[in-house]
């Protein structure tokens, strides 16, 4: 792993103010932080990003900080430590996240040594896949003889956006959006986007 892949840090927060604020510590700190301001945002963009140490706002709408994790794993990222932070914490809550594999949960407020200890303690636990899986080599083969276009439609249908949400922000059809996804499952092999994204995202990471 490089160097720059050990420093990275993505923050997932809904309220904007307190982003920033733990965007501009942490790069401040060292770390090559990136924000976002909702979990769907970040599903979107994980196919572009270097594994990394994820820090999410235990209480989002529409996708909870819990429920960020649970995603993560079915896509296959649950190799990427998770630190779950929020300002209502009580025991089964905590409980809940150390079971879905949350590296530490934070009370807000926490001091910054805090966070910046629990970063350095979770970016132990990154770790790439081995490349074993003949099915997984097989798909990830696949999967670059995608279109660019193609490949973006894929990673709005990875992160769970409609056809017709894609279509939106694509500024396309969902007609349009719909002739890809078709067009990548028959390039692909893959039965479904989940099941290719479970096989494809742990292989590219290491590229």
């Amino acid at each position: 792993m490089n160097v720059e892949a050990r420093q990275a840090v993505a923050v997932v927060d809904d309220d904007r103010q307190v982003l920033s604020s733990l965007v501009e510590m942490l790069s401040i700190a060292g770390f090559e932080t990136t924000g976002y301001a909702s979990p769907v945002d970040f599903l979107r963009a994980l196919p572009t990003l270097a594994p990394c140490c994820v820090i999410a706002d235990l209480r989002m709408p529409r996708v909870s900080g819990l429920t960020l994790i649970e995603r993560m794993k079915s896509l296959g990222y649950g190799h990427w430590p998770v630190i779950v932070i929020s300002g209502y914490a009580d025991i089964p809550v905590v409980v809940s996240a150390m079971q879905l594999g949350a590296s530490t949960f934070l009370e807000k407020p926490f001091r910054p040594g805090e966070l910046i200890d629990a970063i350095r303690t979770a970016q132990s636990r990154i770790r790439k896949p081995v490349r074993t899986d003949p099915a997984a080599i097989e798909a990830n083969a696949r999967f670059h003889t995608l279109t660019s276009r193609e490949k973006e439609v894929f990673s709005y249908a990875a992160a769970g956006k409609s056809s017709k949400a894609a279509a939106v922000e694509m500024g396309l059809s969902p007609r349009t959006i719909e002739a890809f996804r078709a067009s990548i499952l028959r390039k692909t092999g893959a039965r479904n986007i989940t099941a290719l994204a479970g096989l494809v995202r742990p292989i590219a990471e290491e590229d």
